[in-house]
């Protein structure tokens, strides 16, 4: 059996191709095991834990496993798993595991109880190409996050558009065209001291099969064929060359994920020097999302800080609020905004003491020259909500939805 053990303790290389290469025709079952609520464990006992609950599954996995199988950890907690032999005694065996790794787990002197769901593709049944079956049970259990709850889900127990959508969508993404299908739409951000326009939001969107969808629908299957960064690069550009043509001068958010931060660094900086004598790069703000799950915030303020005194752009905290956000985030980090989670905006409703905690975050902002943007405002009642705590802007429906400029549309039309 190979077995890499996972990457959030340690980093592997993988003969992964290899061993597709010598499967042949060899029957198999290719499992990717999903585990629905590690993110959850990971804000609420730290990575120390999570690192012994992920060499706890590896283990319990590894004990049914024999060396013509292989087993592979994926984006930290997450399982790949390829049982070789006949298909009945393979799914007699995923389900023996699957009632292994559903144990609690003892973790100083607590139980641990684990959710998974389990995507399966039996090769060559429903592929007959190896390499094809691995890259499908991926996205076919990106597919079922959207769907399915906890349990064990066969592709052929679906209906077969289903895989026709995946292929076409994954031929889609790959194409040369795709560029031209992605289009960036503007959300504005309002001065709540003048009611003025003072920016927006850029988001991505993908025209596909005549419709428009949000990019984030399908960012885990972006993410998976290494499209996100180059999507990204496109939207900025397209949104940053509407900028210059209309001669805005309202400040431009651009959202990016810290996992991906230095990639990011290299990203951004190679296009400012495309813009820099066109474009006040003070006009752009990049806003960082799911800070929290990212520890190095020293490394990333050091950067940032280097950034905003060679081209004086602006940064912001994104969803500030969101699940289990990290009050170092606020305090560490030197940024221009905080961009307040519609979550904890509307707790305040039925949550007195959430309204406090807002108050207080407002006040404290003062003493640190950020200001403070409240998303999610989709009723008056939202909007004079914030106005009293004291917030300095706000975004939302009620102020403006996004729209995507008519030149984009125009263009799309066209490619038809």
């Amino acid at each position: 059996m190979k077995c890499l053990l996972p990457k959030i303790k340690m980093k592997s290389t993988t003969n992964r191709k290899n061993y597709l290469s010598k499967i042949g025709t060899s029957t198999c079952l290719i499992a990717y095991i999903d585990i629905m609520n590690f993110s959850f464990m990971g804000f609420k006992y730290g990575y120390k834990i999570t690192n012994k609950i992920l060499d706890t599954i590896c283990e319990r996995i590894s004990r049914y496993v024999t060396k013509h199988d292989f087993l592979e950890n994926i984006y930290a907690d997450d399982f790949i798993l390829i049982l070789k032999g006949q298909l009945d005694d393979c799914e007699k065996k995923l389900l023996k595991i699957k009632e292994e790794i559903e144990k609690p787990i003892p973790i100083d002197n607590e139980y641990i109880e684990l959710n998974f769901r389990i995507a399966v593709i039996r090769y060559p049944i429903d592929f007959n190409d190896i390499h094809e079956a691995y890259n499908y049970v991926i996205l076919f259990c990106k597919y079922l996050k959207k769907q399915k709850g906890p349990g064990i889900y066969f592709l052929d127990q679906f209906s077969f558009p289903i895989l026709n959508k995946l292929r076409k969508f994954t031929n889609f993404i790959l194409s040369k065209d795709f560029s031209k299908h992605l289009i960036p739409a503007l959300q504005g951000i309002w001065d709540l001291n003048t009611s003025e326009l003072y920016g927006y939001e850029v988001l991505s969107r993908i025209q596909y099969d005549g419709k428009i969808y949000s990019a984030s629908q399908f960012m885990d299957v972006l993410e998976y064929f290494k499209m996100n960064l180059k999507s990204d690069e496109i939207i900025i550009n397209k949104a940053l060359q509407y900028k210059l043509e209309t001669k805005d001068e309202r400040v431009y958010f651009f959202n990016i994920i810290p996992k991906f931060f230095y990639q990011y660094v290299e990203l951004i900086t190679h296009i400012f020097k495309n813009f820099r004598n066109s474009i006040d790069l003070g006009e752009i703000c990049i806003e960082l999302t799911e800070i929290s799950e990212f520890s190095e915030f020293e490394d990333i303020n050091n950067t940032i800080l280097k950034l905003k005194e060679k081209y004086g752009i602006k940064f912001a905290i994104d969803d500030f609020g969101a699940g289990y956000s990290n009050l170092n985030v606020f305090t560490t980090l030197h940024v221009d905004f905080l961009k307040i989670d519609k979550e904890l905006i509307d707790k305040t409703i039925n949550e007195p003491i959430t309204g406090y905690l807002l108050k207080s975050i407002s006040e404290l902002s003062l003493f640190r020259n950020i200001a403070i943007i409240g998303e999610g405002i989709d009723s008056p009642f939202k909007l004079r909500l914030i106005n009293k705590i004291g917030f300095d802007y706000g975004q939302g429906y009620y102020l403006s939805k996004p729209k995507i400029p008519e030149h984009f549309l125009t263009e799309e039309k066209n490619l038809k």
